[in-house]
């Protein structure tokens, strides 16, 4: 087929949008629909300074490029973080991802910091999953969560941006729907405001931008990035989202624009009635151990009531 814009060979099918985009036709125009999402939905609205978490992937990785090619246009300066999990279970996982990321930080140079969770926090995902009975996906998110805001915040970063993109929104709105997880689907937004005694803004820049054209355009612009799946991906919570995802992708298939309808309705229409269903003042109290914001006024936080666990249960088996 011919690019829909010129007479080169296209390289790239919009479906959604009728198109056929030769390299550098879909180079472009995924480059102005990022900057006219950032813009047209006031992400980086009084923002300053944006730590980037890049984990290495390709959604991460391509976002820390796009965030610094614009930065002079959003007037903002980004800086890089990442976290070594301690992910390995024979794969040597976590060690790929975070030598990947520090190559991405130093070609697009940027300041960055890296956090060992072994070192910095005395355990490891592998260690948490062989310890807990909880899914390491959870102990997971769960760190993510904690360290990246902590490390935002560490930087004097006013806004943390994550690679979330629109096949992951998707996937979670559905598995809301199916789960009836309607609190957690009231907290899921383009952007999301410091709130409960934090001071780091979230954003999402690729919150409306399919998976498959985030890829396409990172091999065709020659971003390393790490392909292999984490090796905890086949538990079977994960196995269960991917078979929605999948699902999903089937329907996006017969169906063109079908995600992005999902999440846009989602997102402009559902979230805010869900917001003021579920939205309630808590009471925000302050973690004994580590000084952090802690929901519901409790005097430790979930992430260091797991991380003690963890710790006393590698103390007890010699660990």
């Amino acid at each position: 087929m011919k690019c829909s814009l010129c007479e080169k060979e296209a390289v790239r099918e919009i479906p959604y949008m009728k198109l056929f985009l030769c390299r550098e036709h879909f180079i472009d125009w995924f480059n102005q629909r990022f900057i006219r999402d950032a813009k047209r939905y006031k992400l980086f609205e009084k923002s300053k300074r944006v730590a980037v978490a890049v984990s290495g992937g390709k959604d991460s990785t391509t976002m820390l490029h796009l965030l610094n090619e614009v930065s002079k246009q959003l007037n903002i300066e980004i800086i890089g973080v990442t976290i070594d999990l301690g992910i390995n279970n024979g794969t040597k996982y976590s060690s790929k991802s975070v030598e990947i990321a520090i190559d991405n930080f130093k070609i697009a140079q940027v300041e960055y910091k890296v956090i060992d969770l072994n070192k910095d926090y005395n355990f490891t995902i592998d260690r948490a999953k062989s310890r807990t009975n909880r899914p390491a996906c959870s102990v997971c998110g769960l760190s993510k969560r904690y360290i990246l805001n902590a490390a935002a915040e560490e930087m004097n970063a006013d806004t943390l941006a994550t690679g979330h993109n629109l096949d992951d929104m998707a996937q979670f709105i559905f598995s809301g729907y199916i789960y009836g997880n309607f609190e957690s689907l009231a907290r899921n937004s383009m952007i999301n405001p410091p709130e409960r005694g934090y001071k780091i803004k979230k954003v999402k820049p690729f919150f409306f931008t399919p998976e498959n054209e985030i890829l396409h355009y990172a091999i065709l612009k020659g971003y390393p990035f790490i392909y292999d799946p984490c090796p905890y991906s086949s538990e079977f919570g994960s196995v269960a989202q991917e078979r929605i995802g999948d699902m999903l992708k089937n329907m996006e298939t017969k169906m063109p624009g079908m995600m992005i309808n999902l999440v846009k309705t989602f997102e402009k229409q559902i979230r805010p009635a869900l917001h003021n269903i579920y939205s309630k003042d808590e009471d925000v109290g302050k973690c004994k151990l580590c000084g952090r914001p802690t929901s519901n006024g409790r005097d430790i936080c979930s992430f260091c009531s797991i991380k003690n666990k963890l710790i006393a249960a590698q103390l007890t088996n010699g660990l």
